[in-house]
C-alpha cells in the first residue's frame, strides 16, 4: 500500500477519495492514516498487542482524516493467496 500512496502523491489525479482500504500488519498505522487523510475509508489491522498503539495514533491524528479509519485486531491466521477473499466487491486496495 505504501507504493500505491507514493504513486498517488506523484500523480494528483489518482485519488483515494471513497476508496475502501484494508491494511494488513499496520504496525503504528502511519500508512493507513495517510490513506485516510487522502480520503479513503481504511481498516488498519495488526496483532492484538498493537491495538492500543493503533488506536492512540488514530485518536491523535483524527483531525487530519478526511475519510475514515478504524483499528481491528483479533485472531490472526496465515494468509493464503490461493484462498478467495470475500469482499462483495467493496475492497479497493489491500
Amino acid at each position: 500500500m505504501a507504493a500505491t500512496l507514493e504513486s498517488s502523491l506523484e500523480d494528483p489525479l489518482r485519488s483515494f477519495v471513497r476508496r475502501s482500504v484494508l491494511e494488513l500488519g499496520s504496525g503504528t498505522g502511519a500508512v493507513g492514516l495517510m490513506a485516510a487523510t487522502l480520503g479513503a475509508d481504511v481498516v488498519v489491522t495488526d496483532l492484538e498487542e498493537l491495538q492500543d498503539l493503533l488506536k492512540m495514533n488514530i485518536n491523535m491524528n483524527k483531525h487530519l482524516v478526511t475519510g475514515s479509519v478504524q483499528a481491528k485486531g483479533g485472531r490472526n491466521r496465515r494468509l493464503s493467496f490461493s484462498t478467495r477473499l470475500h469482499t462483495d466487491g467493496r475492497l479497493h486496495i489491500l
